[in-house]
């Protein structure tokens, strides 16, 4: 057959030859781009931090399966959670795993084709094995961790024990090392290491969701979102970082103090599961798509209403010209981490004493935020229809941090908690981050040109200049009120001498 289409070929003109490669490439783009959701990082991103965007312990999916680093051992811990889950439903019934094994590999034959749409690049490597036991290894673990975590177990008396040393179970091989399950969990988080959310749903309902009695009748998006919020709050602190009385396969007790990647990012982007956004994730799911589990962490940070983006080319002064300038800023309030505001006094004589407030939500630096918001930015480059919310917010702060002494600004107003070390390396952070990285809509440009123009008045920074060299401590100010006595009664002395 190929012989006949190489005699084909032989027979058209070179015009012909070409229009028919032309052709045959632009269906394959026509077919699989529109589906397309499970990119490879752009190359001048990856070089900028390749370890943000490459699995360290797991590998998902086919982008990277051939990685010799990333089989051996974690293949056989995929398997053994495989087997762990077919135990849960058939109670270790060798002919009902079979039947179950069926079920999956059926559901998943249709899948192999579409799945391999999902990715970017062409892969031939996707077969119902592959899809099969990567799927269910996500799924044990969520349910695995869902367990440990029960939501019944957020209560006082779990947040007053946080203290207690980790009882680590050896028996698992993930929740059992705490280097371990903190690396899954960062593995599950790249773009690059992602499976279609599709397949998760289907094998999800033929697996998690028939196990008997299960304990939590939780949806495959509540899973997902258990796993990686952690019930950390902004504050920084796990209010369920220790967990006890769990039920599993094996009656193991697992308890952590570590806080997680995933613990690190939701406290950075804010805990939709707090009791004052009940129904939010309910109300996302019933009306979103999701892709891949990426997509709904991102989805999931959020606002509810988001505001339009437009152009901005404008450059706004860094934190520390704006605290010059006479602005203050102030740690907003609530679990948003896009409700940036910029405030001003209504009236003129409230504006001339009262300086303006740039309110920005709370920020926490770890070790992992890069990592996390590296991935996020990256998807959003990607992916058309996303919405650019965190590449906005990125640029928002590479603007109001170029140094050492604007983190120490926005660290003094509460905005940042920087646990890497040094103000440098928060800097570095954000100055870094958006390298390589186009912005199209700006989320916050009607919050930067309200900066801007407050910065270049000269009343504010007046009365700022006058804070800083006369208010600053009570002595400056002691001497202050004197020298204004004492210029006030030399001018009267010199009315009263005229005068006379």
């Amino acid at each position: 057959m190929s012989q006949a289409n190489g005699n084909e070929d032989d027979n058209l003109s070179l015009p012909e030859k070409i229009l028919k490669k032309i052709s045959e490439r632009a269906l394959k783009i026509d077919k699989s781009f529109p589906s397309a959701c499970i990119y490879r990082v752009p190359e001048e991103l990856r070089k900028l931090k390749e370890s943000a965007y490459t699995p360290r312990l797991v590998s998902i999916g086919p982008l990277h399966s051939k990685d010799e680093r990333l089989k051996s051992p974690m293949q056989d811990v995929k398997m053994s959670y495989v087997n762990l889950l077919l135990c849960q439903m058939t109670d270790g019934s060798q002919g009902r795993k079979v039947a179950v094994l069926e079920e999956c590999i059926k559901a998943m034959k249709p899948w192999v084709e579409d799945a391999k749409k999902s990715y970017t690049e062409e892969v031939n490597n996707i077969d119902e094995e592959m899809l099969v036991v990567d799927g269910c290894f996500i799924l044990e673990l969520l349910y695995t961790y869902a367990l440990i975590n029960p939501k019944e177990n957020t209560n006082e008396e779990s947040k007053e024990n946080t203290n207690e040393t980790p009882n680590e179970d050896s028996s698992d091989p993930v929740f059992g090392s705490s280097l371990i399950r903190i690396t899954v969990q960062h593995d599950l988080l790249l773009l690059e290491n992602q499976l279609p959310f599709g397949v998760l749903e289907d094998l999800f309902h033929i697996t998690v969701a028939k196990i008997p009695n299960r304990p939590l009748n939780y949806s495959l998006f509540d899973y997902v979102i258990s796993y990686f919020s952690n019930m950390m709050s902004l504050d920084g602190k796990s209010t369920t970082s220790n967990t006890t009385n769990c039920s599993l396969p094996s009656e193991r007790v697992l308890s952590t103090n570590c806080c997680l990647p995933s613990e690190c990012v939701l406290s950075l982007f804010g805990n939709r599961m707090d009791s004052e956004n009940k129904g939010v994730a309910a109300k996302k799911k019933s009306n979103k798509m999701y892709y891949h589990i990426l997509h709904i962490l991102h989805d999931h940070c959020l606002p509810l209403d988001p505001h339009k983006g437009e152009a901005y080319s404008e450059l706004m002064p860094s934190a520390s010209n704006l605290d010059y300038a006479g602005v203050k800023f102030a740690a907003g309030t609530g679990q948003n981490l896009f409700k940036v505001q910029f405030i001003e006094a209504q009236s003129c004589l409230w504006r001339c004493f009262h300086r303006a407030r740039f309110e920005i939500p709370t920020l926490y630096l770890y070790d992992s935020t890069e990592l996390f918001l590296r991935n996020l930015i990256a998807f959003e480059q990607c992916c058309p229809g996303v919405s650019s919310n965190f590449t906005s917010y990125a640029f928002l702060m590479d603007t109001l941090v170029n140094s050492a002494k604007d983190v120490e600004v926005l660290q003094k107003a509460g905005i940042l908690r920087n646990y890497l070390g040094a103000d440098q390396e928060a800097s570095d952070l954000f100055n870094n981050l958006c390298k390589e990285v186009v912005l199209g809509e700006f989320y916050f440009a009607e919050t930067c040109k309200q900066a801007t123009k407050y910065s270049e008045c000269c009343w504010p920074a007046f009365v700022a200049h006058v804070r800083r060299e006369y208010l600053a401590t009570p002595w400056t100010f002691i001497a202050f009120c004197v020298a204004f006595i004492a210029f006030g009664m030399g001018v009267a002395q010199f009315i009263l001498s005229f005068l006379k």
